[in-house]
């Protein structure tokens, strides 16, 4: 089985965008995860986007429909017809994670992925990530969880890195200390 490799259907869609709807770009982002959320939580649509006995013309209606629920316009509502067109529509999630990857790269920006252990404010929110910014030296969007098994404090991973303030990752770090000083 060959790996689905999203990049170049993200690239062809960030070259019309720039063209003609260079204002869209986040917009586009928040359309593509919207399709791909509605592929995931309903089965059924899925399914029948992939059944090869269902035929084309159903399929485009019954995917006009879903867009226009989500509130989809041009031109990602071309796209998702070419992606369905291509049997590529059960890939939608790794497109919309691939094409927000171009965009934050033009935007000059970088995700993180936050894990805090209590519920922080949008204002606490905001002054966390404007840290990482300081520390990444790029503009950080930041996606919280809460994960209680951290007791307190907060981890954060930026692609590979991972900065880890828990309490949890404290006692780690002194307990393996503690093990090397003792041989």
């Amino acid at each position: 089985m060959s790996r689905f490799r999203a990049q170049p259907y993200a690239k062809a869609l960030i070259e019309v965008v720039r063209e003609s709807h260079p204002d869209r770009k986040p917009a586009v982002v928040a359309e593509l995860e919207a399709v791909a959320a509605a592929l995931e939580t309903v089965p059924e649509f899925d399914r029948v986007m992939v059944t090869p006995t269902v035929d084309t013309e159903t399929k485009t209606v019954i995917l006009d429909r879903v867009l226009d629920a989500l509130g989809v316009v041009e031109p990602v509502r071309r796209f998702v017809h070419v992606v369905q067109r291509n049997y590529r529509l059960q890939h939608m999630r790794d497109i919309a994670t691939a094409y927000r990857a171009l965009v934050d790269r033009e935007l000059g920006r970088t995700r993180a992925r936050i894990e805090v252990a209590t519920a922080y404010d949008e204002a606490e929110r905001r002054r966390i990530a404007e840290a990482m910014s300081a520390v990444i030296g790029a503009t950080v969007v930041a996606d919280f969880v809460h994960n209680p098994d951290l007791l307190a404090g907060f981890k954060v991973q930026v692609g590979s890195k991972v900065f880890d303030g828990s309490l949890v990752g404290q006692v780690d770090r002194l307990s393996r200390q503690t093990v090397i000083e003792q041989g």
